[in-house]
Order: structure tokens, then C-alpha cells, then sequence
């Protein structure tokens, strides 16, 4: 009966200590998660608070504003077409020296930034805004913009009437009229 008792007795002690020590690692798992967190906090505040804008009021680039500008234009006829999708990669690759690849990539990302974008006319005053507003920019850079704008709109072979109200709104904004 001692024996059994001391058998008990040993058993029960090595199994407390074991269930004592898978709760410390778990606790330890829970702190090292806990870390982790911590360490990419900053990261994820600024994805929530950029996920907390939507669209176009995550544009802060001129150059994606320009971007989103000229899709603004190819789109008033409706879907846009391969040559106006030509003519924009053309302004890009010329004005902003990316490469082909950098070029479809900002075409996709401005595309997509302005999927649900309120009306045309707004849109073009909010990202001439963007661009008027950028530190260093040249009346030449606007001039250049309105060019890369107006080759846009042509690049169909005609210009219509909402094509050029959307360049009247930069050119009247940027002071070129």
C-alpha cells in the first residue's frame, strides 16, 4: 500500500508539473504572438487608415493623379479603347521615363483607385488639385499635363465636347487659359 501511494504520488507530481509547463509555453506562445503584433502595429495602423479612405482620396502621387486624369478622358465615350490605351502608356513612358512594365502597372493601379469615382468633372478638379498642389511642380509640368491630356483625347481621331470640358477643367485650374 506505501508503494502504491508513492507511485500515485509521483505520478501526480510529474503531472501537475507537466500540465504546469505546457500552460507557461502557452503563455510564452502568447507573448511572442503579442510581439509580433506590436512590431507590425504601424504597419497595419497605416493599411487600416488607408483602407479607411476609399478610391481616389488615397491619391497623393501627381503622377498617378495625371494617370487617373487621362483615363478620365479616354472613359467619356465609354469603355476605353486600345488606341487610347496606347496613347496613355506613350504619355507615360515619354513624361514620366518609366518603363513598359511601370507603365501598365500605374494604368492598372490608377484604374483601379478610380473604379467607383464620382462624376467626370469632379475627379478632374480633385486631381488637378493634387497636382497644382505638389511642391516643385513648373507651369511647364502643367502645360506638359495638358499635352499628354489633349493627345489622349485625339488619339481616337476626334475630340468630343465632354473631352474637352474635362481639359478645360486643367487648363482653367492650372492657369493656362
Amino acid at each position: 500500500m506505501p508503494v502504491l501511494l508513492a507511485l500515485i504520488g509521483i505520478i501526480s507530481f510529474i503531472a501537475v508539473w507537466y500540465w504546469r509547463l505546457k500552460m507557461m509555453s502557452g503563455v510564452a506562445r502568447d507573448g511572442l504572438d503579442a510581439a509580433r503584433g506590436v512590431a507590425n502595429l504601424p504597419r497595419k495602423m497605416a493599411f487600416r487608415h488607408k483602407s479607411g479612405k476609399s478610391g481616389l482620396s488615397v491619391v497623393t502621387d501627381p503622377r498617378e493623379a495625371a494617370v487617373v486624369m487621362m483615363l478620365e478622358i479616354a472613359r467619356t465615350r465609354g469603355a476605353i479603347t486600345a488606341a487610347q490605351e496606347t496613347a496613355v502608356k506613350a504619355e507615360i513612358v515619354d513624361h514620366f521615363d518609366f518603363d513598359d512594365e511601370d507603365a501598365d502597372a500605374l494604368i492598372v493601379q490608377a484604374g483601379w483607385l478610380s473604379r467607383e469615382a464620382q462624376a467626370p468633372h469632379v475627379v478632374m478638379s480633385r486631381m488637378a488639385d493634387i497636382v497644382i498642389k505638389t511642391p516643385g511642380m513648373t507651369r511647364k509640368d502643367f502645360d506638359d499635363l495638358a499635352s499628354m491630356l489633349e493627345n489622349v483625347a485625339v488619339s481616337d481621331g476626334h475630340v468630343s465636347d465632354e473631352e474637352t470640358d474635362l481639359i478645360h477643367i486643367w487648363r482653367q485650374k492650372a492657369g493656362l487659359n
